[in-house]
């Protein structure tokens, strides 16, 4: 079997060890980049059975606390539209306007990860200030978490048809100064080295994935 993990950036991808059958991908930082990265490993390489992404991500709920890891169920492509007189207006495209771009996973994960599920917001840039993390927690108050890649992860993986398996360790509150990386960072390198590989025993043992 082979599989993929896919991390933002060199940062989260530092101090990771994998099996041979876990080829470690990194995206680069944004939605773009991450879908170029994607498209090209998967033209140059073998399929994967199915795709792992892991990395950092800010907080909008105050009891996801620091260092968390949390599994992204759901996402929404935030920042595609318009804003008007303080409001923001989605649109997906010419046709759909006013509509969010959204995925929901259809796939479960076992029951030994016991982890939160959240709904993610894809933002091509970092909230870095409490106005804009007050703004765009208005314009999706359903949003959990924001990230800068995960709605390129689902994207690929819906066109693709492979399953994808998306977790972020939260590493800080949106709109706040202070980030806990060292901590988040941690958390993320000993939940990749604990529980990708045994998800990955426990995708081919239970037949979850084809041969």
């Amino acid at each position: 079997m082979y599989f993929w993990l896919v991390v933002p950036s060199h940062i989260e991808a530092e101090g990771i060890a994998l099996p041979g059958y876990l080829r470690l991908i990194v995206s680069g930082v944004g939605s773009m980049a991450s879908l170029h990265t994607l498209w090209r490993s998967y033209e140059e390489s073998v399929v994967p059975r199915a795709i792992f992404s892991i990395g950092l991500a800010g907080s909008y709920r105050p009891y996801l606390g620091l260092g968390t890891i949390v599994w992204v169920k759901e996402e929404i492509w935030g920042d595609l539209g318009k804003r008007i007189r303080g409001r923001f207006l989605p649109s997906s495209d010419y046709l759909l306007r006013g509509q969010k771009v959204r995925w929901i996973s259809e796939i479960e994960i076992p029951s030994f990860l016991s982890l939160p599920w959240v709904r993610g917001l894809t933002l091509n840039t970092v909230s870095g200030s409490l106005r804009a993390a007050r703004f765009w927690h208005r314009a999706y108050p359903e949003a959990d978490i924001e990230t800068q890649e995960n709605a390129a992860f689902f994207l690929f993986a819906e066109e693709k048809s492979l399953p994808l398996y998306s977790f972020r360790v939260i590493s800080n509150y949106v709109g706040h100064r202070y980030w806990a990386k060292e901590q988040a960072l941690h958390n993320l390198r000993i939940f990749v080295q604990t529980h990708v590989v045994r998800l990955c025993q426990w995708l081919v043992e239970s037949h979850r994935i084809s041969p």
